[in-house]
């Protein structure tokens, strides 16, 4: 059971919570175990299980976030602070300033909870939000279990569009803010922004995408008719990790294959390779430069709109969407997303630029066998990677059979649209 707590002063946003929930309910969210109540302070409440989260704003009260040894997070949200962005702006921990005037665009700007690191997202000065739909955006997106700056990204979307309306189009969302020397903004990867350009991608190209941790693999799977694939080799230590790239990019050329070199990107580099894949923790350690002269596709993990939004100002070739559902083959910093949420994020992806056409090819990874295969192919994604669903199979060959005839029994238009 989830309950929102709403304060006495401000109980004209319960009206406007329940809206939202009933249209993140029509996209298919579980909204029915999330109870409205009144808090006992002047506090907004998320409260989930042994987890809960404090909210105020300056819509409503001038007095700070309630502090609580239960809470988990408490966060004050600055809609009314008349800011302009300049050198010496203030860094205050736990405070989310929104539509910070910057020139002629806003920011919204707050402070990662883990890591302290100064996060915005930028949005044109001339679109006027109604801020106390955005504010119950946050609430009842804290609520389905989005992490703040997703809550943040899709919430200012959210303030443009109708109340009726859960929008899916890219030129409503705003843009992370990847460079900015006054915010202490500077993930490294965004200096030569303007001069990335990696190859892209046909869709119907990807397909079945199994990624594998030996070349040995690679060697088998491209005898079986797979066209792409990726070695992701945990161990930077390994004593045969140089042969075992070199070899999988010589086997690519060889069988025409799309084959892709996660993390080690210098060795990729090195030995000529079809495409290096990075996580996203990955990006601020590459040469992203580098990559894009060699012509080296690149393929980026994402894990929510935040993500998402952030690294499509690179352009990458393709953008993997996980994980999906649980999965014990790596430790991983976010919760599986889910159908729900993968059907979002592409509809959104499905509106982006992607060289001269529209809609970037996407990967769905995490979790993924036989049996929920064809719910998430159905989700309109290009690429179903696979990892235990094949090499643990004793029959691979069948398995692959299996994939693709879900692939084409549920084709969709795999070909991205054309820019008008």
């Amino acid at each position: 059971m989830t309950k929102i707590l709403i304060p006495a002063e401000c109980l004209e946003l319960t009206g406007s919570v329940q809206q939202c929930l009933l249209l993140a309910g029509e996209q298919r969210f579980i909204v029915d175990d999330i109870e409205l109540g009144v808090s006992p302070t002047h506090t907004v409440l998320v409260s989930k299980q042994n987890d809960t989260i404090g909210l105020v704003a300056d819509l409503y009260t001038d007095l700070p976030p309630c502090v609580s040894q239960d809470y988990s997070f408490s966060y004050t949200l600055a809609y009314n602070s008349n800011l302009q962005l300049c050198d010496d702006f203030g860094r205050t921990e736990n405070t989310v300033y929104l539509a910070v005037h910057d020139e002629n665009r806003s920011l919204d700007i707050w402070h990662h909870c883990l890591t302290g690191e100064t996060r915005a997202l930028s949005f044109s000065s001339a679109n006027k939000a109604d801020n106390s739909l955005h504010f119950s955006w946050v609430i009842t997106l804290l609520a389905i279990d989005f992490p703040l700056e997703d809550c943040l990204t899709l919430a200012r979307a959210m303030s443009y569009v109708s109340r009726e309306t859960w929008t899916n189009d890219y030129s409503h969302f705003p843009i992370p803010v990847i460079e900015d020397s006054r915010l202490g903004i500077k993930v490294g990867w965004g200096v030569n922004q303007d001069t990335i350009h990696f190859p892209t991608l046909s869709k119907p190209s990807l397909g079945l995408y199994p990624v594998v941790d030996s070349v040995n693999w690679i060697e088998r799977l491209l005898n079986l008719g797979v066209k792409t694939l990726q070695l992701r080799i945990k161990n930077p230590a390994q004593d045969d990790l140089e042969l075992q790239v070199k070899r999988a990019i010589e086997l690519g050329r060889q069988f025409k294959a799309q084959v892709f070199i996660n993390d080690y990107w210098q060795l990729a580099i090195e030995h000529g390779a079809y495409g290096v894949h990075l996580g996203q923790e990955d990006l601020e350690e590459s040469n992203l430069k580098q990559l894009s002269d060699e012509g080296i596709r690149l393929g980026l993990s994402t894990h929510g709109y935040y993500e998402l939004l952030r690294i499509v100002q690179i352009a990458p070739s393709y953008i993997a969407l996980g994980h999906i559902f649980p999965t014990t083959t790596k430790q991983m910093p976010s919760k599986p997303q889910g159908l729900v949420r993968l059907s979002l994020y592409q509809k959104l992806i499905d509106t982006i630029p992607y060289g001269s056409e529209i809609g970037v090819p996407t990967v769905a990874i995490g979790g993924i066998d036989l049996a929920n295969a064809s719910d998430v192919w159905q989700c309109g994604v290009s690429s179903l990677a696979v990892v235990r669903a094949v090499t643990l199979s004793n029959e691979p060959q069948k398995v692959i059979q299996a994939f693709s005839q879900i692939m084409a029994a549920h084709s969709h238009n795999q070909e991205p649209s054309h820019v008008e």
